[in-house]
């Protein structure tokens, strides 16, 4: 066993016979067992969402349906569950409900469904059932058929049980339990005495300690952990007098700490003022009119609550604090008003060093609210309290590209110590005003205001519309990159990414210039950022980007190249012609190609932005369609990358290759070989074989043989389908017949193929023979014969003599042809040369 994908399976093995073991036992063994990757296999095995491994508390892994086997867990049902049939998970059943993660247990012993459902996860489900939010524990809970409780008895105060056994999970009624003590007191004796430990790995380890643990029914796992005096937080317990939320605390500046490489003083000050917020934010949540009741100048509290605020709160002067705390709160999606809450009650409080920091804080929250103008003299407010301040410097940088302002950007950008290869630094250089090489500086200005140019325009000279077009796009695209876009645009990439072969080729397509344009258009980002920050950009720039709104993204016909400058365009579905200043694209471009692109105008010219897509012909009806129906970005991009895809193996009947062979019991086998010979092609000089014959392209070909062997039916094809139509012909000629086995796989390689190929020649062929040469020209002209009158998928269905007799499909057969490649003299292969001839076109 050497491929990977084999690894769950041989993994599981190894686990239920030797476990439990720690991971490098695990590679070890694999690697034994001829495992050629053992290290990524045990990743893929290992994996608790893909198959049902876990750990125990010293790391060591087990396999939980061999743990499991025979134990009970029981728990105490209310009302509410017993009405809409649910078992809270947390913490009485949680160790055993992992199970139900996997798809082989979601079904119980008796065939009826279960499942396990989260609040927010799963409330589609729920909602077919009319169960509450409420009803479902934060830890989630099984979901049982509805009547299950019931039909064993169960009423509100009763228990229950879950056990594993040989058939599968069952749930039944338990009416007498075992003392718990001394499962308690082993649970106490798996946990570390200065962290939290996670129940089910304590569970675990219990089971794994004592072949008898939780094999009769014992109290609840949540009232052994209260009597021996455990402290349980959701799916974590720890010794008696642990302190969980110290613990949090400590852990969370921790984190702090190792995240910005800041100091323990630091991290306290962050993770205080982080919790004032997170205060505010609740609080907001609870009365959003408390924006609206704020007071100017707020009252500070009491028993000194401002010197304590004052003391944490100067800490933000530090601007790599200041970064930080707004990367914990609204750049991590937090709530905007209750960042501008939290500033506006804090900034008197501290000292005036620090409230530069308290000012900016309040843009940010203005600016993410989209309230772009009010954020933008926040900022200038904060900068003329700290002329120096970096993020707020690098934030009126921003501002500035959207004004259309490259100088002032850059100089902001300077002042903020910005290395040279900053991203927006590296824009902005490209559309500084270049001084005009026709007028000296001493001259009148070119403008006719009668001053110098030196006084008037030198410095200020601003590009045409279409040079800063793709700079308008490239303001935009900074969109994408923000909450919640991001989250859809991961989405998208993940799609365009999914055909890659190396990690390479996936971090390059998940970068890919059309996963930014269709989140802007398809998903509507580029609207939305119109809206928020329309009103900064040059009034040039707003119209323009305006217009973006009205253009579709199409399938267009290259008619013209022009190289290195220009090409012709044809809008496939309206007819419009465009004339597209496009460098890069007109050097690989070709007349006749099919792109899909969004077009999109740009001043005195049309421009494209977001890449050119190519499209084959046979895929330009479908994606039209799609283009009709305005799909997602999703959908979209999906759509366009399957181009990335691996070729799809097929039969000559169209059929994915599929390796499948199926053993048959049959009745009398004398009576069974004439029944075959009537429908089945005997094979020469042999008794008990035969083969199915199917004609495609005008060819007679083999799809599948059978083999008799006394009773026993061998059957072999390469698809499903071929499969299931032999299958069906047996069963009609022997309705007796039983089904032994019937596997099924796709092909892992080549090899496979040339084993299940039916052989009929005892050698290869020559094809420098000149009979054979000759025997397959005239297979080749039998083929271009039998072609002329197939369905072409690329022709929409439509058979090449149908589309050489409609003008509208015409030109679709003569780009088919011409995309043939040409046959070398002496070679062998379709001509496109006589398809022409025979079709007329020639």
């Amino acid at each position: 066993m050497t491929d990977a994908s084999d690894a769950v399976e041989l993994t599981s093995r190894i686990l239920a016979e030797h476990g439990p073991l720690d991971e490098d036992d695990v590679v070890a063994r694999l690697r034994a067992h001829g495992m050629a990757d053992p290290e990524a296999a045990v990743d893929q095995a290992l994996d608790e969402m893909s198959c049902p491994a876990a750990q125990l508390v010293d790391d060591r892994w087990v396999w939980l349906p061999a743990v499991l086997s025979g134990r009970v867990f029981t728990h105490r049902v209310d009302a509410s569950e017993v009405a809409h049939d649910l078992l809270t998970a947390t913490p009485d059943l949680s160790a055993i409900a992992e199970l139900c993660h996997h798809e082989q247990y979601h079904r119980l012993a008796d065939g009826s469904p279960v499942s396990i459902v989260l609040n927010d996860y799963d409330d589609d489900q729920l909602d077919q059932r009319d169960i509450p939010p409420e009803a479902v524990d934060e830890g989630g809970a099984l979901l049982l058929a509805p009547g299950t409780l019931s039909a064993i008895g169960v009423a509100d105060g009763d228990l229950v049980g879950v056990r594993l056994t040989h058939s599968g999970l069952v749930v039944e009624r338990v009416t007498a339990v075992r003392p718990g003590a001394d499962l308690g007191d082993r649970l106490a004796a798996t946990l570390a005495a200065d962290e939290p430990t996670f129940l089910d790995a304590a569970v675990l380890t219990v089971c794994v300690d004592d072949p008898a643990a939780f094999t009769q029914a014992a109290p609840p796992l949540g009232d052994i952990i209260a009597d021996r005096g455990l402290v349980r937080h959701l799916d974590s317990v720890a010794p008696h007098g642990f302190d969980f939320e110290a613990w949090r605390f400590e852990r969370r500046c921790e984190r702090l700490t190792l995240r910005y490489g800041i100091g323990q003083d630091d991290a306290l000050a962050l993770h205080t003022l982080v919790t004032i917020y997170e205060n505010m934010a609740m609080l907001l949540a609870l009365s959003p009119e408390i924006v609206e009741e704020q007071d100017d100048s707020p009252q500070p509290a009491g028993d000194g609550y401002q010197e304590l605020v004052a003391a944490f709160g100067s800490a933000l002067r530090d601007p790599h604090l200041a970064e930080a705390f707004k990367n914990e709160t609204v750049d991590s999606g937090g709530h905007a008003a209750a960042l501008g809450l939290f500033a506006e009650t804090l900034e008197p409080q501290v000292p005036r060093s620090a409230r530069v920091a308290y000012r900016w804080l309040r843009a940010v929250a203005l600016e993410h609210m989209g309230d772009v103008e009010d954020a933008e003299r926040e900022y200038l407010a904060a900068e003329s309290m700290d002329t120096e301040w970096p993020s707020v410097l690098l934030d009126l940088a921003r501002f500035a590209s959207d004004r259309g302002d490259a100088e002032r950007g850059l100089a902001l950008l300077r002042r903020a110590g910005a290395p040279p290869d900053d991203p927006l630094a590296q824009v902005l250089a490209q559309y500084r005003s270049a001084p005009r090489t026709d007028v000296g500086r001493n001259d009148a200005c070119w403008c006719g205001s009668g001053r110098k140019y030196k006084k008037c325009h030198l410095g200020h000279e601003e590009m045409s519309l279409d040079e800063r077009a793709r700079w308008l796009y490239i303001k935009a695209s900074q969109q994408v990159l923000a909450m919640p876009w991001s989250e859809l645009a991961d989405e998208v990439a993940e799609e365009r990414a999914a055909h890659a072969m190396s990690e390479e080729e996936a971090e390059a397509l998940w970068s890919d210039p059309l996963v930014i344009d269709a989140v802007l258009f398809e998903g509507g980002a580029f609207e939305e950022w119109l809206a928020r920050r329309g009103v900064l950009l040059p009034a040039d720039e707003r119209l323009l980007a305006e217009q973006w709104l009205l253009v579709e993204r199409s399938v267009f016909e290259v008619e013209q190249v022009s190289w290195r400058r220009s090409i012709s365009l044809r809008d496939v579905r309206t007819g419009d012609v465009h004339e597209v200043r496009e460098r890069m694209a007109s050097a690989k471009l070709e007349p006749g190609q099919l792109i899909c692109a969004r077009v999109v105008p740009a001043g005195e010219t049309y421009q494209i932005f977001g890449g050119l897509e190519p499209v084959a012909l046979q895929h330009r009806d479908s994606l039209i369609e799609l283009l009709d129906s305005e799909p997602d970005p999703v959908e979209l991009v999906a759509f366009l990358s399957r181009r990335f895809a691996p070729p799809t193996l097929v039969n000559t009947e169209g059929d994915p290759l599929m390796i499948c062979e199926a053993t048959v019991r049959v009745g009398a086998s004398t009576a069974i070989k004439a029944a075959f010979d009537d429908v089945f092609d005997r094979a020469d000089g042999e008794a008990s074989q035969w083969f199915e014959h199917v004609t495609t392209h005008g060819m007679n070909r083999i799809s599948a043989t059978l083999a008799l062997d006394g009773n026993t039916l061998t059957i072999q094809t390469n698809s499903e389908r071929r499969m299931d139509r032999v299958l069906a012909t047996v069963r009609r000629l022997d309705p007796s017949m039983t089904l032994v086995s019937d596997e099924r796989f796709p092909p892992s390689d080549i090899d496979d193929l040339v084993r299940q190929a039916p052989s009929t020649a005892a050698g290869a062929l020559d094809p420098n023979d000149p009979e054979i040469a000759a025997a397959l020209d005239g297979f080749i002209r039998q083929y271009e014969t039998a072609w002329l009158d197939e369905s072409i998928p690329a022709l929409d269905g439509y058979t090449p003599r149908q589309a050489a007799d409609d003008p509208t499909r015409r030109a679709d057969l003569i780009k088919l042809l011409d995309s043939f490649p040409t046959v070398a003299e002496g070679a062998t292969g379709m001509d496109k040369n006589r398809l022409r001839a025979a079709l007329g076109l020639s």
